[in-house]
């Protein structure tokens, strides 16, 4: 009987997918990575700033290998890419069960599952609807988790630097695994890091695969600053260019599109600071513990999507997908864990209040827009990264905690 309601949620979900994919939303997005390509392949110039929107900001990798859906109508490559997508989704809990983390025959994972999506199925409608990475990288990115805990230290530094290829996102899994003490893991990923950058020469040849990552390089430091004062941006760096600057230049809410004052150097330290204390702050254990409880890794793993998420200088609304991990470990641990109450408690609630800041991020919620956007410019969605950041350092502490209480009981 359960399965039969996976099979259907399944089917539900493909359908209804399917039926939201439209050229209508994609010119930001999947149309830059059709029309990128087409220059590609032309030898064309493929960098080209743009102020900050509709430009193509990822790896001549990737638009090498994004090339044979060009070989159909814009039309039909949307849906060919859109079924890709589809199948990472799936493919990404494909993942969990091999982990032993999920299955397809209890009714606690028919619940999380359910609850999963009420708390981002948002943010996956709206990835699917502009044709976005995301969800790819995120597939990339647990793929990555599922090999390194398997001790494929090669194939998990090699998708991590194709993960790289298409954003820098997965930095924090460097990071991470610098702390771990994972050198022959980094040592694949440097090495594949290399091999990614220059395979495209193959076909553009070398000094002009040379110009690309030149050009690729320039554009990504030349981001206009009112892109970063967005009411959309959801990043750390965004709320204190708000807190510091935004707020000090406008009369309306559109008027950060006015600003042509950049980022000080107030607005840099407070975002610094705070990436460096909510970083040590979860993985202060990392570089001491070898040997970790399971379920814990899984945590860190989580907390690497929620940080790359809060501290990413952009986060829009498709790029809260990457919500999905740690939502999926979050709701594992309420379920699972034979933690004190209270802890499941708290956490449950914090992801109630994700759930009503998510409905109240909408503008069914009020009754024009402009109280609609002076909502979003609190961030209410970067709050809810923040409540999930919080919800993962709980867990983490009750489980640590539990672990001590067992090993006083039980001293060898």
């Amino acid at each position: 009987m359960i399965q039969r309601c996976f099979y259907f949620l399944i089917c539900l979900l493909t359908f209804f997918i399917i039926s939201i994919v439209s050229l209508k939303h994609t010119s930001g997005d999947f149309d830059v990575y059709y029309y990128t390509s087409q220059q590609y392949i032309a030898k064309a110039p493929i960098y080209i700033a743009h102020g900050g929107i509709n430009e193509f900001k990822y790896s001549p990798l990737f638009v090498l290998l994004f090339f044979p859906l060009t070989l159909f109508t814009k039309n039909v490559s949307i849906y060919i890419w859109s079924i890709f997508n589809i199948f990472y989704f799936y493919a990404i809990f494909y993942i969990f069960y091999k982990l032993n983390q999920f299955s397809f025959k209890s009714l606690k994972d028919l619940m999380i599952v359910v609850l999963l999506f009420a708390l981002t199925g948002r943010y996956i409608i709206a990835d699917y609807k502009l044709g976005q990475v995301n969800m790819l990288l995120c597939f990339l990115m647990v793929l990555t988790m599922y090999f390194e805990i398997n001790k494929k230290d090669f194939w998990a530094g090699t998708l991590l630097a194709f993960s790289l290829m298409i954003k820098f996102f997965p930095l924090l899994f460097v990071a991470y695994f610098l702390l771990r003490r994972r050198f022959k893991l980094l040592g694949f990923t440097a090495i594949m890091i290399i091999v990614f950058l220059f395979l495209p020469s193959v076909y553009s040849g070398f000094s002009l695969n040379l110009k690309y990552l030149h050009d690729w390089f320039a554009l990504l430091k030349s981001t206009p600053p009112v892109i970063l004062y967005s009411f959309r941006n959801n990043s750390l760096l965004a709320y204190f260019s708000w807190i510091f600057i935004v707020q000090h230049q406008i009369s309306n809410i559109f008027g950060y599109l006015l600003i042509k004052k950049g980022l000080s150097t107030q607005v840099y330290l407070a975002w610094g600071l705070s990436c460096f204390t909510l970083f040590v702050l979860f993985f202060r254990d990392t570089f001491f513990v070898k040997d970790k409880d399971p379920q814990i890794v899984y945590l860190d793993y989580s907390c690497l999507f929620v940080c790359g998420l809060l501290f990413n200088p952009l986060a829009y609304l498709n790029a809260l997908t990457f919500l999905i991990v740690p939502c999926f470990y979050i709701l594992h641990y309420l379920f699972y864990s034979q933690v004190s109450k209270k802890y499941l408690i708290t956490i449950s609630l914090m992801m109630m209040a994700s759930f009503i800041l998510l409905i109240l991020g909408t503008r069914l919620s009020f009754r024009n827009d402009n109280q609609f956007y002076a909502f979003l410019a609190v961030k209410p969605l970067m709050w809810v990264i923040v409540l999930s950041y919080l919800s993962l350092l709980i867990a983490k502490f009750s489980l640590k905690l539990k672990s001590q209480n067992i090993d006083g009981k039980h001293p060898c």
